[in-house]
C-alpha cells in the first residue's frame, strides 16, 4: 500500500508504504466489499505493524472501484476506539469511498493524458516530418521544429498565421481554390511546393485530417509534411531520361503535320508516343503509336520503356511488317514481362500509307482516335476490337482500315486527358475536347495541342491531376505529291 493521503494524529503523514499482506487492507482487495472491524482489531492482526504503532481498536475499509469494478485503491479508517455498527455511518462512508474512487480515477486518467501528451509531443519534436495544427479559422497553433526548418522561420514567426503564407504561388493558388470544395471532396494527401525564408522551393508531401470534438464540431485540423527534396532530385533525373525517350521533333512528311506531347502527373509517368517513318517497303508509310501503361510512377515508366524499346527493336528489323503482327509481338512478351503483377498497357497503333492516303490501324484496349473533316463538320471514331496488352499472350490482334480524310484533324489520346476532373470532380469529358479541335482545326498540329492543353489546365484548376496526359495530332493537308526524307 502506498498511501495517497494519511492522515494520522492531527496531521499528514507522507510516504507511508507498506506491504499489503496481514493487514485489514488485503481483506477489503480480496472481497471488493466494505469491511468493518467494530473492536478487538489487535486480536485479528496481532503481527500488523501499523495496528501495533497505533494501537487501533476498530478499523474500516472501502473498496474504491473503477470500470469493471476493478480495484483501484482503497479508503480506510482506523480507531482507538470502538467503531459501533451503524448504518448510517456505514453509508455515508460507502459514499466518500465511491467520491474518492471518481477523484482518483480521475487523477490517474489526467495522469494518463499528460504522459500520452508527452510522448507523441516528444516524437513530433523528434520527428523529420513537419507538424501543423491548425484551429478553426485555419490560423497555425502549433508547429513542431521541422517544419520551422523547412520554412527557415522560428516559432513566432510561424504561430498565428495561414499556411497559405508559407506556400509557393502555384500551390497557394491550388489551396485556396480548395476552400471552395466540400469537404469530403477536398484532398487529404497531397504533394506541393512551401517557399523557405530564404525565397528557396521546398517540396513537400502533405498529409492531414479534420479534428472534431464529441459533438461532431469542427475545431481544426492537424498536417504532417515530409520534405520530399531528395525524392524529387531522383524522380526529375530519371523523368529527363524518360522525356528523352520521346520523340524530340515530329518527322517532316509532305501532306502531313504532326505533334505530340505527354504530360506526366508525377515526374515520370507511364504514357507514349512515338513515330516510325520507314520509305524502304513498297507503300511508304508512317507509324504513329500512343500507349498507357496502367498506373503511374515508376513501375509505370519502366514497363513503358520496355514496350518502347521493343516496339523499335521489331520495327527496325522489318519495317514492313504489318501492324498486327507487331502488336501481336508485344503482346506476348508484356504478358511474361507483367504477369502476376496487374499491370497493363493499352495501346493505339496507327499507319498511315502516305502514297494512298489510307489508314491501317490495331487497338489494343485503348480509347478510339478522333477524325475531325472540316468540310462535314462532322466526327468519326477509328474504332476496333482489341484488348489491352499483357493480358491475354495468346491473343491474336487484327487491324482495322479505311481511307484517310482529304483534309481533317486525327487525334490520338490517352484518358487522363478526357478524365481531367476539375475541383468540383467534374470530367473534361470527350465533348468539351470535341468541341476545342473543332473550334482550333484550323490551326497547325502544335498550336492545336497548345490550347488543348491550355483548356485543359483551365479546367483542371484548384484539382489534383491523377493520371498522365498523352495527346497526338495529325494535321491532314491536300497536297500529297512528294514524300520528304526521313529515317528511323
Amino acid at each position: 500500500m502506498r498511501a495517497l493521503a494519511f492522515w494520522v494524529d492531527g496531521r499528514l503523514e507522507e510516504r507511508f508504504l507498506e506491504d499489503i499482506e496481514g493487514t485489514p487492507c488485503a481483506d477489503v482487495i480480496a472481497s471488493t466489499e466494505l469491511v468493518h472491524h467494530p473492536d478487538n482489531i489487535l486480536d485479528l492482526f496481532p503481527h500488523n505493524p501499523t495496528v501495533l504503532a497505533f494501537k487501533a481498536v476498530s478499523y474500516m475499509g472501502a473498496p474504491l472501484l473503477g470500470p469493471q469494478r476493478k480495484v483501484i485503491g482503497n479508503l480506510a479508517v482506523l480507531d482507538r476506539r470502538p467503531m459501533p455498527r451503524e448504518h448510517h455511518a456505514l453509508a455515508i462512508f460507502q459514499v466518500f469511498a465511491n467520491r474518492a474512487a471518481a477523484e482518483l480515477q480521475r487523477v490517474q486518467a489526467e495522469a494518463a493524458v499528460r504522459q500520452s501528451e508527452q510522448k507523441y509531443r516528444r516524437i513530433i519534436e523528434t520527428t523529420d516530418q513537419g507538424f501543423l495544427l491548425l484551429d478553426q479559422n485555419l490560423r497555425i497553433v502549433d508547429a513542431n521544429a521541422a517544419f520551422c526548418r523547412m520554412v527557415g522561420r522560428p516559432p513566432g514567426a510561424i504561430l498565428g498565421r495561414s499556411p497559405l503564407e508559407f506556400a509557393a504561388h502555384d500551390f497557394r493558388r491550388f489551396l485556396a481554390a480548395s476552400h471552395d470544395v466540400p469537404e469530403s471532396k477536398r484532398p487529404q494527401d497531397m504533394e506541393g511546393t512551401l517557399l523557405a525564408a530564404s525565397g528557396r522551393p521546398v517540396p513537400v508531401r502533405i498529409q492531414g485530417n479534420r479534428l472534431r470534438d464529441d459533438d461532431g464540431r469542427d475545431i481544426g485540423c492537424m498536417y504532417f509534411i515530409t520534405d520530399i527534396t531528395a525524392q524529387k532530385h531522383s524522380l526529375q533525373l530519371a523523368g529527363e531520361v524518360q522525356r528523352n525517350l520521346l520523340p524530340k521533333q515530329s518527322p517532316r512528311l509532305e501532306g502531313l503535320d504532326l505533334a505530340g506531347r505527354t504530360l506526366s502527373c508525377d515526374d515520370i509517368g507511364g504514357d507514349y508516343f512515338d513515330y516510325l517513318p520507314a520509305r524502304q517497303c513498297a507503300s511508304p508509310h508512317v507509324d504513329i503509336i500512343v500507349g498507357d501503361v496502367s498506373g503511374h510512377g515508376v513501375e509505370a515508366a519502366l514497363l513503358m520503356a520496355t514496350a518502347r524499346a521493343f516496339l523499335r527493336t521489331q520495327v527496325q528489323a522489318d519495317p514492313c511488317r504489318p501492324p498486327a503482327e507487331v502488336v501481336t509481338a508485344l503482346n506476348r512478351q508484356l504478358a511474361g514481362d507483367v504477369s502476376d503483377s496487374g499491370r497493363f498497357m493499352t495501346l493505339f497503333y496507327l499507319r498511315i500509307a502516305l502514297d494512298r492516303r489510307r489508314m491501317e490501324w490495331v487497338r489494343a484496349g485503348h480509347p478510339f482516335a478522333h477524325v475531325f473533316e472540316p468540310r462535314s463538320g462532322a466526327f468519326r471514331e477509328l474504332g476496333g476490337r482489341g484488348v489491352a496488352l499483357g493480358m491475354d499472350p495468346d491473343y491474336a490482334f487484327t487491324a482495322e482500315s479505311s481511307p484517310g480524310p482529304r483534309e481533317g484533324v486525327l487525334c490520338i489520346g490517352t484518358d487522363g486527358l478526357w478524365e481531367t476532373r476539375d475541383k468540383h470532380q467534374r470530367p473534361y469529358g470527350k465533348k468539351r475536347f470535341r468541341d476545342m479541335i473543332r473550334r482550333q482545326a484550323a490551326f497547325p498540329a502544335g498550336a492545336i495541342i497548345d490550347r488543348v492543353y491550355a483548356d485543359v489546365n483551365a479546367h483542371a484548376a484548384g484539382s489534383v491531376r491523377e493520371d498522365d496526359i498523352t495527346l497526338v495530332v495529325v494535321k491532314f493537308r491536300p497536297e500529297t505529291e512528294a514524300i520528304l526524307d526521313f529515317q528511323i
